[in-house]
């Protein structure tokens, strides 16, 4: 049990504070179906538990009307619920549902990049830290990658190589083959690839 000792308002949106920590941060209209004062004494689980069932339906609304919009991944459409006023059960609750149903599956959202990334010239390494980005598990990550093989990776990597060679292509050779090989790291390519594409680009 804690005890509320602040609720700050702000646009719309309420604070609960209880023993100096922020319990929730919910719209004006579902506190008021859960309500609580300064000095109240609450049970924080049983209480969000509450909030959660009365926030349910809008969240559910919310998130769908987010995902016809665009395809999400369950963290990011979390992260947009939260910044809604909705509680982290109800946002349970709702990727759940959605999961269920089909309308969110990371593995298909991976995917779905990986396809859309592997004819362009992305390196693995930044293909990677885009998906950890959006939430992707491991696991799902992997299945994904295996449209980046060293032969794609070369080909993107002589690909970005053509386009960032412009700007050292006046530099002493030494420098060019520098400039070029640090700016397709940046790009998240590995070394095997960089090597190729820089032996291509500034030959002998």
């Amino acid at each position: 049990m804690a005890i509320v000792n602040e609720i700050r308002e702000n646009r719309g949106m309420v604070e609960v504070v209880a023993e100096g920590a922020t319990v929730a941060r919910v719209r004006r209209a579902h506190f008021g179906k859960c309500p609580v004062s300064v000095g109240d004494e609450i049970d924080e689980e049983a209480w969000l538990g509450r909030m959660a069932a009365a926030q349910f339906t809008d969240a559910y609304e919310a998130a769908l009307s987010s995902l016809d919009r665009s395809e999400r991944t369950a963290h990011d459409l979390a992260n947009a619920l939260r910044r809604k006023g909705f509680v982290q059960p109800a946002i349970d609750a709702v990727l759940a549902r959605l999961t269920e149903c089909g309308l969110i599956d990371d593995a298909r959202y991976a995917q779905r990049m990986a396809e859309l990334s592997a004819s362009k010239p992305v390196g693995l390494y930044a293909f990677k830290r885009k998906l950890r980005a959006k939430g992707i598990s491991d696991e799902d990550a992997e299945e994904a990658l295996s449209a980046f093989d060293d032969d794609q990776q070369r080909a993107a990597a002589l690909q970005a190589a053509h386009k960032l060679y412009k700007k050292y292509e006046a530099l002493p050779e030494r420098e060019a083959r520098a400039k070029l090989s640090q700016a397709l790291a940046r790009r998240g390519f590995g070394w095997d690839a960089i090597e190729a594409a820089v032996e291509e680009m500034i030959k002998f």
